[in-house]
């Protein structure tokens, strides 16, 4: 299939919708504003949201939005190696405006006006989170936004391939961070993986991709072409109506 440029965010809710996962993991959540939208499409599904940012982590954990939205949110850092490991935390010069909180990583660049804190953290792989703290979800979805780390957390699927269908990566296409691995190279990590590109952003050098597993594809391929079709061209909206019809049937006690 060619890959689909669109707004991806809400091809992937309508995917997600689509899926009904048992499980989604928030891979570099932040805040977890995703995460909450997240569970309007999906009343009943284990959401993890990971912020290896212990000054994000300790905001998302005084939300009480988090909380009433039933995210668990965990202070890991997400990789394809387990163990502690260095964590760069942006933070800005005195005075500096419009910071943004959501660019620390793993890898570490030196950008005007912004200090690296170097911090130890533990680090796990999301097979073996799944298998020790999800044993029996059957069906997963990832969210995946850490700052040109993509290709280290789509290792530590590897042993969990059979339950993660479906797949929001965030990628560049030439190198921000020094000595990261680009687009090409997760393309073809999620290929030996046994995943696919259906869709993409439009940005040039850092965009997002989605990816699905190959059997799920080839079982619901009809249903998959008609959601991305439909997300092109009213994403917006048809993320709203789902989150909607989704409220509507928790509300009648049927999901």
């Amino acid at each position: 299939m060619h890959p689909i440029t669109l707004k991806t965010k809400y091809a992937f809710h309508t995917l997600l919708w689509l899926l009904k996962p048992d499980v989604v993991l928030d891979i570099g959540s932040m805040d977890g504003a995703d995460s909450k939208r997240f569970r309007k499409l999906l009343p009943k599904a284990e959401l993890a949201a990971f912020e290896a940012n212990p000054y994000n982590y300790q905001a998302m954990c005084k939300d009480s939005g988090v909380e009433n939205f039933r995210i668990r949110v965990v202070n890991k850092l997400v990789s394809g190696e387990e163990g502690e490991r260095s964590f760069f935390v942006q933070k800005p010069d005195e005075g500096m405006p419009g910071f943004n909180r959501g660019t620390s990583s793993a890898l570490t660049r030196n950008d005007q006006g912004l200090q690296n804190e170097e911090i130890q953290i533990e680090s796990v792989r999301i097979d073996s989170f799944l298998e020790h703290e999800y044993p029996a979800a059957k069906s997963g979805a990832l969210w995946v936004d850490v700052e040109g780390y993509a290709y280290e957390v789509l290792e530590g699927l590897a042993g969990a391939c059979d339950r993660i269908h479906l797949m929001h990566v965030e990628v560049e296409t030439r190198e921000c961070w020094p000595g990261q691995r680009l687009e090409s190279d997760v393309l073809r990590l999620a290929k030996s993986m046994g995943y696919i590109q259906v869709a993409q952003g439009s940005n040039d050098v850092q965009r997002d991709l989605i990816l699905v597993s190959q059997s799920w594809y080839a079982a619901n391929k009809i249903q998959i072409t008609a959601a991305l079709r439909l997300a092109r061209w009213v994403g917006p909206t048809l993320s709203r109506v789902l989150e909607i019809y989704a409220g509507l049937w928790r509300v009648a006690g049927k999901l």
